[in-house]
């Protein structure tokens, strides 16, 4: 039992889907549940408000299976969904995977990645290509399960090794994603666990269980079953290369020779 347990809690935490393209398709179609619909509605306002009144020239959402901007498209000069599978998004799709994007260093103003980490092969190297694909200064948005939290004990109940769907997603803790991203020079704004609902498919028993959500938000705030991460690429300053101006030092003559030649002329 306890050996069992151990092979799931590192399937859930650890290891992640196998075949990462099966996994977004089947998530796309986990998006379509009723869970799902309120999981996408809870996230597009934490997105709202996490880029409530900044702008920008190009937005890129590495998407995880929804295949739909999660952001008002119309604050930035265009939106870029970045996916494993073809889709029919009402906006450009680049087929790429997380830790290999197609972009130019320091092009891109924000990145907001939906659930990425939890089913990429190598989730560090898919935040360090974010990091080099942003500008200085620009924003980098981060959702994820979060393993200490009611959809993280489900996900160690049911995943299994060669499964897929929501409950074979990798569960990273969110403070390691925060070490990761100070690793990579960006500065935390936002450390946030969110959707305090617990993953049941039946929205009138969700209903219900409101009161219990409620109390679970006030005294366990740790325990939400997404996380979010908000941080921005640090610009560090530039060593002026221009020539200081010369001081005279302590035992410099005060004239120089020419005033000196002038005077004696003088006389």
């Amino acid at each position: 039992m306890v050996k069992r347990l151990g092979q799931r809690y590192k399937q859930a935490y650890q290891y992640g889907p196998n075949d990462t393209r099966y996994q977004e398709l089947t998530l796309s179609q986990w998006y379509q549940t009723a869970l799902g619909q309120e999981l996408i509605e809870a996230e597009r306002a934490l997105i709202s408000r996490a880029i409530a009144g900044r702008f920008g020239a190009s937005m890129v959402q590495l998407d995880s299976g929804f295949h739909d901007i999660l952001f008002e498209q119309r604050l930035f000069g265009s939106g870029i969904i970045v996916s494993q599978l073809e889709n029919r998004a009402h906006c450009p799709v680049v087929c790429a995977k997380p830790e290999d994007l197609p972009f130019e260093p320091e092009s891109l103003d924000m990145l907001l990645m939906h659930h990425s980490l939890d089913l990429c092969e190598n989730p560090y190297q898919a935040v360090r290509e974010g990091a080099l694909a942003l500008k200085p200064g620009g924003l980098l948005i981060i959702l994820g399960f979060n393993p200490f939290s009611l959809w993280g004990l489900r996900a160690m109940i049911q995943s299994r090794a060669s499964g897929y769907g929501v409950w074979n997603s990798r569960f990273i803790r969110s403070g390691r994603v925060a070490d990761w991203m100070q690793l990579l020079n960006f500065e935390l704004e936002r450390h946030e666990k969110h959707l305090f609902e617990p993953p049941i498919n039946r929205p009138a028993w969700l209903k219900s269980l409101a009161l219990g959500e409620n109390i679970q938000r006030k005294l366990l705030p740790f325990t939400g079953g997404v996380y979010l991460l908000v941080g921005y690429k640090q610009v560090f300053g530039k060593i002026h290369t221009s020539p200081r101006p010369h001081r005279r030092g302590f035992m410099e003559p005060s004239v120089t020779a020419s005033s000196t030649i002038r005077e004696l002329n003088r006389y």
